[in-house]
């Protein structure tokens, strides 16, 4: 997407999470050259992590059914697939975020005990 990106000249040169291309930006945690690259991203993402959310909290919290299906192997192909379409539609780059990133913005999740909190029943 030619056309909206600043001259690299202007600022911190990044890569483009979503199109590859090297951008500028005065921020030094951007990650896309645009809106329409970051919407893009974010909307593969949302579309992809609902399959990948419903089957993972089947195999977390409905182990027999999940056994039965063998949903984690059925987690592994979606993964296995999604990777297939980076190759194909985006050169290859990924469309995720390193572990660290996440473990860094939700640092409570590597405590060793957490507060359980009550579950409600529906």
């Amino acid at each position: 997407m030619p056309g909206h990106r600043a001259a690299a000249a202007l600022g911190h040169p990044r890569e483009c999470l979503e199109c590859g291309e090297t951008f500028a930006s005065t921020k030094t945690d951007a990650e896309f050259c645009g809106d329409r690259c970051r919407m893009a991203f974010n909307n593969r993402r949302t579309k992809r992590g609902a399959e990948i959310y419903d089957l993972f909290m089947s195999l977390r919290h409905d182990r027999k059914t999940a056994t039965v299906l063998n949903v984690f192997t059925l987690v592994s192909r979606l993964a296995t697939i999604y990777r297939r379409e980076d190759a194909d539609q985006r050169a290859g780059r990924r469309s995720w975020r390193h572990a660290s990133e996440i473990i860094d913005r939700r640092p409570y999740l590597k405590a060793k005990v957490l507060q359980r909190q009550p579950v409600r029943q529906s």
